[in-house]
């Protein structure tokens, strides 16, 4: 056939054929394929409101916090021994309590410290003016420059880095309670890395035992 033969109607049509058939030819190639996996979680889990107690209604009752982590615990975490824990109740409104896991050499500063803070366990005044555990944690939230954001643990966490500033740590909020764990390994990726396992572990046995 000659072109000038040829239609000028059939060269478009070619062209729309020979799409079609790509773009049937992949959408049949897609179907053929397993549905992609489901986004797995972080490996050290999730701890929400739901999956603690969806029929939670009373206020969390403030517990020491030397019985949400046991120094076996730590040292597994860490590959290290540790001494001696101690229990301190901070002289402030707010009711915090703090449990300091150390070193084995009574010169060793501390390797853990573990605060909590309940609504309940704060002084009424606080409560009656409508302060709460949300504001501590938003307070401690000083700026992007010194803290990030931490995913999958309660309903807000971030990082502050390690050291012995008041935002330094993880911290955690969860439904009424507010949870600070500073690790200081000497590696702040490790610190990091430890203080969200054992976040996991304290809030869980916090909320389910």
């Amino acid at each position: 056939m000659r072109e000038k033969d040829i239609p000028r109607w059939l060269l478009p049509a070619l062209v729309f054929i020979f799409l079609a058939a790509i773009v049937a030819f992949l959408f049949v190639r897609g179907l053929g394929k397993s549905a992609p996996p489901a986004i797995r979680p972080s490996s050290i889990g999730a701890i929400q409101p739901g999956e603690i107690n969806p029929d939670r209604q009373e206020p969390t009752t403030p517990r020491d916090p030397c019985s949400l982590l046991m120094p076996d615990e730590i040292e597994d975490e860490l590959g290290i021994p540790l001494g001696e824990s101690s229990f301190e109740a901070a002289d402030n409104p707010i009711g915090e309590m703090i449990c300091t896991f150390h070193g084995a050499d009574e010169d060793d500063p501390p390797v853990v410290r573990l605060i909590v803070v309940f609504n309940e366990g704060m002084e009424a005044f606080l409560r009656q003016n409508g302060y709460s555990v949300d504001q501590l944690f938003a307070g401690r939230n000083v700026s992007d420059r010194y803290t990030k954001p931490v995913a999958d643990i309660g309903d807000e966490a971030f990082w502050g880095g390690s050291g012995v500033e008041l935002w330094n740590g993880l911290h955690v909020l969860l439904w009424d309670v507010y949870l600070q764990i500073d690790v200081n390994s000497g590696d702040e990726g490790k610190d990091l890395d430890t203080a969200q396992k054992l976040a996991i572990i304290a809030l869980e046995r916090l909320f389910n035992e």
